[in-house]
């Protein structure tokens, strides 16, 4: 996304696909896959085993997916904008873009560092699977193939970066 906001801002054209797939990754995997099984069964669970719900880092983390679901909806709206030819859109879509980029890092950063660490501390093997059984049936919601589809999309994005790097 950094990258792509840097382009868009020395005056690059980015592909449209392009765009509509960093959208459909945000709106699909984050929002309705990662955040949803966060949101909706491991921090009722770590609420329940008596971690206080506004603290941290369940209660940063809850207001960060709030932030992410408003840049998501933003997301949208500026690359159907762009779509439609709207290019002085292209600093609304710039400023999303990083706005998420300012987001993520620290974000994932509280998830693999405090979050991950403190429920492996607070949950027993039992509640651990019956969360993971519980994260399957949100997988099961976005589609089996939706990890593949999102890996071959980096994939591409990374491939098109290195193309044009050749190309300089």
């Amino acid at each position: 996304m950094a990258v792509l906001a840097d382009g868009i801002q020395e005056g690059e054209v980015p592909e449209t696909e392009t765009l509509i797939d960093i959208a459909d990754f945000m709106r699909i995997f984050v929002e309705k896959c990662h955040h949803e099984k966060e949101d909706n069964h491991l921090f009722p669970l770590l609420a329940w085993k008596g971690v206080p719900i506004a603290e941290c880092p369940i209660g940063p983390l809850t207001h960060e997916h709030k932030a992410a679901g408003k840049l998501t909806v933003d997301l949208d709206a500026a690359v159907e904008a762009y779509q439609k030819g709207s290019r002085e859109k292209g600093e609304f879509l710039v400023k999303t873009l990083h706005g998420f980029v300012e987001l993520y890092p620290g974000h994932i950063w509280k998830e693999n560092y405090l979050l991950f660490p403190m429920t492996d501390k607070i949950l027993d093997e039992l509640k651990q699977r019956e969360l993971v059984k519980n994260f399957g049936v949100v997988e099961r919601k976005i589609g089996t193939d939706a990890h593949q589809r999102f890996e071959q999309l980096a994939e591409r994005l990374e491939a098109r970066e290195r193309n044009k790097e050749k190309e300089k």
